[in-house]
């Protein structure tokens, strides 16, 4: 816990700052970036705690992972300090509260999209048009496929989940077979 609000103070700052220098723009979609690459690579994690590499060698591994070799000067800089602070291992919160913090301050609805199959680009935006204007809302939305729903979506809007999938409806299922059971003995 001490640690989630270390890592919220962090963010805190990083977006006061951003905001006084008119940088939120040209950060966020970094900060996004580097979420996604640190969601997908749980050795990244590892690597960067690694005390034998120096900062600059972590920053160096961060810009190589990017795909950027270029970081917005003050994301660079605030990565450096948070590395010199021995503070890595909050990095990834650190990254997820700025996100959530920039999306309240925008009105953007978080928006995760889990879908059985692979969608085509055509029906995938055809799926987040839909999503928007059913929540009236600017939406930023994050599709991940998983197969294990077996077919249809589950849509995650703020924290509030609505299962759609056959893995969710069979689950539904065998909870209220659960249920019957119990009260018959």
């Amino acid at each position: 816990m001490i640690s989630g609000s270390i890592a919220s103070r962090y963010a805190k700052g990083l977006f006061e700052f951003c905001q006084e220098n008119n940088e939120l723009e040209s950060i966020y979609p970094t900060i996004r970036h580097l979420l996604e690459i640190l969601s997908k690579e749980s050795k990244l994690h590892e690597v960067l705690e690694d005390i034998t590499l120096t900062p600059d060698e972590k920053i160096s591994l961060i810009e190589r992972v990017s795909g950027n070799t270029f970081l917005p000067k003050t994301l660079k800089q605030f990565i450096a300090l948070i590395i010199k602070k021995n503070r890595t291992d909050i990095l990834f919160n650190v990254f997820l509260i700025f996100r959530r913090i920039y999306l309240n301050s925008k009105n953007i609805l978080d928006v995760e999209l889990l879908m059985a199959d692979e969608l085509t680009p055509p029906a995938l935006e055809k799926i987040k048009a839909k999503v928007a204007n059913t929540l009236n809302s600017a939406c930023e939305i994050d599709v991940k496929v998983k197969p294990e729903l077996i077919a249809g979506y589950t849509l995650i809007v703020n924290g509030k989940v609505f299962d759609s999938s056959i893995k969710g409806q069979l689950s539904s299922v065998k909870k209220i077979l659960l249920e019957k059971k119990f009260e018959n003995r």
